[in-house]
């Protein structure tokens, strides 16, 4: 009896472990794909001077070469993940954006360059769709966005992540530059980084096998899904509209942040990047712990009835954004404005983690994958994409004047994540019936279930 008993209580402690286990993987995947998409931006300088690259060509391969891969690809990935299985998914996505991530240091010109970094955003277009819907069917309601937060870490944990085993695999590579590989010949020092950040991508793939694929909740009859997603969507129209819109200019405010930032640190306080990127680094690490959180909250939200908790929360927390914004950008004290400029971080911070867990909720199984990859391309292509242009234009044509870009800042992230605050409210007079309609659906479809 005793020999029985041991394995029922291995696999019964398992089955608690292995949902969080899965969770930690697919972390680890998202912090691997920030790393293979980052590390180039530290090898510039490099990269030009080697192949002679001007500015312009340089940001092609930063921004569109990889951006509009990921958003064009994220679709067909996303029906990938609706119908074939989701580790699959997981795993030939990161085999491609790992080897393109190799083919880039072995790049001899520009058109080789703007085709590898193609291939990366091809790849990582397929870990967030299947991620999700993993997620979502792993765990209960009352605890995947716990979950999903745990892997919405992923951008500022790998970020911090890139600048420092990025930093420290571009310095190795800097001091056994000119190395013979076998098969490849004499690299330099951009190229050895490039391939060693590539390849452990390639042997890490084989842990999306490591947890099991979970049996998909949340099925509708037949006749419900007859429609397509963009039908499915035009169904819905005032409610898809107002959380496209919404989340859209959330990303607009959080992406011209991001882009810059550091810059305006620089012309404003003198600051150089040694002096700031510690400081930096804190932000990012205090903004990946709150993600967590903030999940935490909503789970407690939700287990107590709120069934737009996800989208409702975010609202409490943008409506801080645009007083705090304006009083970041006016301050003249670096510190306060360090300081400040963190809390805004903490409140935009991971917007796609609120789009993510809603649309696990309200969205068909069979169009889940399908859905994020369109609110992945409007909100991460799209918006964040033109962004950083709205910011330039501004400084450059309205006040023309490079010392304004602090009042560029300050006006496109006030009034994006104003305009963002008032759709999204608007959102919530529609999101609460189809939510507790879909609740009524999956309720009634258990009951004919058979025993």
């Amino acid at each position: 009896m005793l020999s029985k008993s041991r394995p029922l209580g291995q696999t019964s402690l398992w089955s608690r472990i292995e949902p969080w286990w899965m969770v930690g993987v697919l972390l680890m995947f998202y912090v691997l794909s920030i790393l293979d998409r980052l590390v180039i931006n530290m090898l510039v300088i490099p990269i030009q001077q080697e192949l002679s690259l001007s500015d312009f060509q340089i940001s092609l391969l930063l921004g569109p070469a990889f951006a509009i891969c990921f958003g064009i690809c994220g679709y067909p990935l996303g029906w990938a993940t609706d119908r074939f299985s989701r580790r699959g998914v997981v795993f030939g996505g990161i085999i491609f954006w790992s080897v393109a991530t190799v083919l880039t240091g072995l790049s001899k010109g520009f058109p080789m360059l703007f085709a590898a970094r193609m291939g990366v955003g091809a790849g990582e277009a397929s870990l967030q769709p299947a991620a999700y819907s993993l997620i979502a069917d792993k765990f209960p309601k009352e605890r995947m966005t716990t979950a999903l937060s745990i892997f919405g870490m992923g951008p500022k944990v790998g970020t911090a992540f890139a600048f420092g085993v990025g930093g420290w695999v571009i310095s190795y590579a800097a001091a056994h530059g000119g190395m013979n590989l076998p098969l490849i010949g004499e690299v330099t020092a951009w190229r050895l980084a490039m391939i060693m950040i590539g390849l452990p991508g390639l042997l890490l793939a084989l842990l999306a096998f490591t947890f099991k694929e979970p049996a998909r909740k949340n099925h509708v009859k037949p006749a419900a899904t007859d429609a397509n997603v963009f039908a499915y969507m035009g169904q819905n129209k005032p409610l898809f509209t107002t959380l496209l819109v919404g989340f859209a200019f959330a990303a607009v405010a959080a992406a011209s942040l991001i882009s810059w930032v550091p810059t305006y640190i620089t012309r404003e306080f003198g600051w150089s990047p040694k002096e700031y990127a510690p400081i930096m680094g804190v932000i990012n690490i205090i903004s990946a712990s709150s993600i967590l959180c903030k999940g935490v909250i909503i789970d407690w939200l939700y287990k107590r009835g709120v069934a737009d908790a996800h989208v409702r929360f975010y609202t409490w927390l943008l409506a801080t954004s645009a007083p705090l914004a304006i009083i970041a950008f006016s301050t003249k004290d670096p510190y306060w404005f360090m300081g400040l400029y963190a809390i805004v971080d903490v409140v935009l911070v991971s917007f796609l983690l609120y789009i993510a867990a809603t649309l696990q909720l309200m969205m068909p199984n069979r169009m889940r994958g399908q859905t994020t990859a369109i609110f992945m391309f409007v909100t991460a292509t799209i918006a964040a994409g033109i962004a950083p242009t709205i910011v330039a234009s501004l400084t450059d044509f309205v006040f023309a004047d490079k010392q304004a870009l602090g009042k560029s800042l300050m006006l496109v992230t006030s009034v994006a994540s104003v305009i963002a605050f008032i759709t999204l409210r608007i959102s919530l007079r529609y999101l609460r019936p189809v939510l507790e309609g879909r609740a009524r659906e999956q309720e009634a479809q258990m009951e004919v279930q058979p025993t």
